[in-house]
């Protein structure tokens, strides 16, 4: 579903309220959505849909965390007028990111919401590269973009400054994921590159308008950025560096990873050099980078022209013929992610005991295996 800020200051509130519960674990909410009511039907005294469970409606009505918010209020009324809000399994949200289990509760977007549907490639890298870094990444924006990709990055100085800029002067279309609301331009001397972005592309934040920048917000930016690719291209960076954990998730995501060869003695460099050695594919131009996407572009279709190979279109993951249907839902509330024991019970659909004889089951069917964090699905 998608939902237009500007129009009701009511609905507005209701949104960002229900996007801020701390009593709500991140999945509560997302299963909230996935039954298509909306927050000002929960936090008011409608009725839902018949088919979303009572105890999660009890829970967002009664949660402690009910407040009012008015960050819409004290903000850039320019940048968040009329933006959009969009969230898993409604229209305007790209399927490749939505297919992700720990993807953000919902996007908030201002500019072109269309940009989200087209192919992406992800183009990252330090905040102080060499002229050839900086050179090397507009490139890649411009040729991107003149391939028909969105070419996404984080409005950081040097490399995603460049490779914006790149898309731009294609006449391309490009994507800023903002650690910060999409009303607080970081850095603020990226204002005007914002505003040229909106004209076809898009600023998109899970972050709340109003939201300043933190530390810790950055890592989940760049899971985003690299949720949103089909590929992630570093061109320039250091390590330890905000780039690699970009390029790590990516790899975690199953995405491509894709890294400039910089010489051993650079050390802005060093981070390429390490995700070469630990497999990442070898960027020499940008023209072999394109055609290396041609089976990537094939699958994004196969997954925005049906919504979906591995999932349906209401977002869930196609049953494996044969198995139970506790089991299947295991693998549903599985996703991509890593979870525990804990995790799983907090599903709620089946006993402990019960629990861990499907996992058995699951693990000896190869659908699963353990890991240090829990299970993860193979297939």
């Amino acid at each position: 579903m998608a939902h237009t800020f500007g129009i009701s200051p009511a609905a507005d509130n209701a949104w960002l309220e229900f996007i801020g519960y701390p009593d709500l674990h991140r999945l509560e909410k997302a299963q909230l959505l996935r039954y298509g009511a909306r927050p000002d039907d929960w936090l008011s005294d409608n009725s839902p849909s018949s088919v979303v469970p009572k105890a999660l409606v009890a829970a967002v009505r009664n949660s402690s965390g009910r407040r009012p918010v008015s960050a819409l209020e004290n903000t850039d009324a320019a940048l968040v007028h009329l933006g959009d809000l969009v969230a898993p399994q409604g229209e305007g949200y790209p399927a490749l990111l939505g297919g992700l289990q720990d993807a953000p509760l919902a996007l908030f977007v201002v500019g072109n919401t269309h940009a989200l549907a087209l192919p992406a490639v992800a183009v990252v890298g330090t905040r102080h590269p060499s002229r050839n870094g900086a050179h090397l990444a507009e490139q890649l924006g411009y040729e991107l973009a003149g391939a028909g990709f969105a070419v996404v990055s984080g409005l950081a100085l040097g490399i995603d400054a460049a490779a914006h800029r790149g898309a731009l002067r294609a006449g391309g279309v490009t994507i800023a994921v903002m650690a910060t609301g999409v009303d607080r331009v970081y850095p603020a001397v990226h204002r005007q590159l914002a505003a040229d972005i909106c004209r076809s592309g898009a600023l998109v934040s899970e972050f709340s308008p109003g939201v300043a920048p933190r530390r810790y917000h950055f890592p989940r930016r760049n899971r985003t950025i690299s949720g949103l690719s089909l590929a992630t291209v570093v061109v320039e960076a250091g390590r330890p560096s905000g780039s690699l954990i970009t390029a790590s998730a990516a790899a975690q995501q199953g995405r491509e990873v894709f890294a400039a060869p910089w010489s051993l003695y650079h050390p802005g460099g060093e981070g390429c050099v390490h995700l070469l050695a630990d497999g990442a594919q070898l960027l020499d131009t940008p023209t072999r980078l394109i055609d290396s996407l041609r089976m990537s572009v094939q699958g994004w279709l196969d997954i925005e022209g049906g919504r979906t190979v591995s999932q349906s279109r209401d977002g869930a993951v196609r049953p494996v013929p044969g198995l139970p249907a506790d089991a299947q839902h295991l693998l549903d509330w599985l996703g991509d992610a890593e979870m525990d024991l804990g995790d799983f019970m907090q599903g709620g659909s089946v006993s402990a005991p019960r629990l861990r004889t499907l996992l058995t089951d699951l693990e000896l069917q190869g659908f699963i295996e353990q890991t240090a964090a829990g299970y993860r699905r193979l297939r």
